[in-house]
């Protein structure tokens, strides 16, 4: 391995192996090593009706060993002329072929890979003829489910008994169940997991992929199968070289194991991007084992669940850590839900649960909405309006003061309107118009413990817009060890260590107050810019020590508490 702490992996297609000679690979090997130092390298055998003829594959098999790599399969299960390529798995031949294809990979090497298009998105006569009266999800999450164990999984290890057969989930995971990614049954048939951590450019792509789903992803992954998510991966297409870099970066935040940069063809053709990810990767191996294991926030993803989608990213986004569970965290202290949790139908008595043991759970306004009927009443009593407000004035409060001043968004957001009895809740945030006011963060007492209700706009990532003051009064509520005081669009990574990362997602530099939830706290960066020596507190109090940290545009910074 080139790095002590993590493994450096790329992917070579089969139509790009199909069409170069032995030497011509040699070249792009050595070109490749130019920019960016490789550990291992996953070949495919077949991808879209190119199947690599074994003599072939063993010879390039053999010349990424002599090269110093080291060498596993991979399969894509795509075939010409249909919609994003997906076999038909209701067709006999379909699977007859693809038995054929796991079972011949798995002779040529002892660990496959399934390339992240083993889903279906088919309606033809034989799908819909099998699918009955069953909705789609049903049908395709059953489906997978057989194919996966009696064609791919079966065929791989009669052909070699000690083969281990990876499944690689995609970047859009509110979607799995629609498509056949059983993310529940699955992982307990395959070997280990592999996530799907690209993001692309957030403003200028048709996929709705925000920066924090390259961490958030692969750490509720490695709650699903722990200690067998093999690694992240990601890629350039449509991105800068800062949105590539920001995927590594968050990839490696969330401690994958292995770094996936897809594909070989691509680091060696563009060569800047393959430079900047190497360059950063020389970086991180001196910090990445100087900090501990992810933490933060609980909250919780049932599986085959959607709701309030990526609301996760956004907030991830606005300065609060989570930790994703695909059950409920019974334990936690504190707990951030959405409506993805209405998925479990005992969600309202857990709730009830965690707060008579002095929990605070913080659940979304569409979470509410969803529950309203369902019990939620009996907690706090309140109702999500079909009202909508737009404006761009905030003001927060402190119990026993109305307001604590009057503030700006960047730009107009639109909310629900939330109706709720005076003095039976606190409003501790609001959005005003003319005349009115409108909660943005309401709390009320159950049992031992708090519940709030945090109102989301109706386009998530209008969040970022909110006043730096209104995001900081929900983190401050949340118990956190550190809490950042600044606007949105600044992600911060809690590790069970006393260490954390500040991770700017801004075109533009900026302060951030950062708040030691405890008196007389050093905090120590692990990286020294010069902007950074001799740190001293701008306030002390009795139980915090705040220090101002400029972060660059883009860029992270890792700090440890002493």
């Amino acid at each position: 391995m080139h790095y002590k702490n993590f493994t450096t992996v790329t992917y070579a297609p089969a139509g790009y192996l199909n069409e170069r000679s032995i030497e011509q690979l040699k070249a792009d090997i050595d070109k490749t090593a130019k920019y960016i130092k490789l550990d291992k390298i996953y070949l495919e055998t077949y991808r879209s009706e190119v199947l690599i003829e074994r003599q072939k594959m063993e010879e390039i098999k053999a010349l990424f060993i002599e090269n110093g790599y080291q060498v596993s399969g991979g399969i894509t299960t795509t075939v010409a002329k249909t919609l994003m390529g997906s076999m038909c798995f209701s067709d006999p031949n379909n699977l007859k072929r693809l038995g054929e294809i796991s079972a011949y990979t798995a002779e040529l090497f002892d660990e496959v890979i399934l390339d992240d298009f083993y889903f279906t998105n088919c309606r033809c006569e034989l799908c819909i003829k099998a699918k009955g009266n069953k909705s789609w999800a049903e049908f395709r999450l059953a489906l997978m489910k057989n194919v996966s164990e009696n064609v791919i999984i079966k065929n791989a290890k009669k052909a070699n008994p000690k083969v281990s057969v990876v499944i690689k989930y995609p970047n859009w995971y509110d979607s799995f169940q629609a498509c056949g990614y059983n993310l529940e049954d699955q992982p307990k048939m395959f070997d280990a997991l592999y996530t799907g951590t690209e993001t692309r450019d957030p403003n200028f792509t048709h996929q709705n992929l925000p920066r924090y789903l390259s961490y958030f992803l692969p750490r509720l992954m490695e709650r699903v199968k722990p200690g067998k998510n093999g690694g992240g991966w990601y890629d350039l297409f449509e991105c800068s070289i800062e949105d590539y870099l920001q995927q590594a970066y968050l990839t490696l935040f969330a401690k994958c194991r292995e770094q996936m940069l897809f594909c070989l063809p691509l680091l060696f053709n563009a060569t800047s991007y393959s430079a900047a990810v190497g360059a950063f990767y020389d970086e991180a191996d001196l910090f990445i084992d100087k900090i501990g294991e992810p933490v933060g926030i609980a909250c919780y993803k049932p599986y085959h669940s959607f709701g309030e989608r990526l609301v996760h990213e956004h907030i991830g986004m606005s300065g609060i850590p989570l930790d994703p569970y695909p059950h409920y965290p019974t334990d936690a202290k504190t707990i951030f839900l959405t409506a993805d949790a209405a998925w479990d139908k005992d969600i309202v008595s857990k709730i009830k649960q965690s707060l008579l043991n002095g929990s605070k759970v913080f659940i979304t306004s569409g979470l509410y909405k969803k529950l309203e009927g369902k019990g939620i009443e009996d907690i706090l009593p309140m109702e999500i309006t079909d009202r909508k407000v737009t404006t761009d004035n905030f003001t927060t409060s402190a119990f026993g003061w109305n307001n604590c001043g009057y503030l700006k968004s960047s730009a107009p957001v639109t909310i629900p309107h939330v109706a709720y009895n005076e003095n039976d809740l606190w409003v501790l945030s609001s959005a005003l118009t003319p005349y009115s006011s409108h909660p943005m963060l309401l709390c009320g007492s159950y049992g031992n413990g708090k519940l709030y209700v945090v109102t989301i706009p109706d386009v998530p990532a209008d969040l970022y817009k909110l006043p730096a003051q209104t995001l900081t009064m929900l983190r401050s509520e949340m118990d956190l060890p550190v809490t950042i005081e600044c606007c949105g669009r600044v992600g911060l990574f809690l590790y069970d260590n006393n260490t954390f990362i500040l991770q700017s997602f801004l075109d533009r530099p900026e302060m951030v107050s950062v708040r030691v939830n405890k008196a007389d706290a050093k905090l120590e960066p692990f990286i020294k810019m010069p902007w950074m020596r001799n740190m001293k507190p701008v306030r002390n109090g009795e139980n915090e020590t705040v220090y101002e940290v400029q972060l660059m545009p883009g860029r992270y910074s890792m700090f440890k508490i002493e």
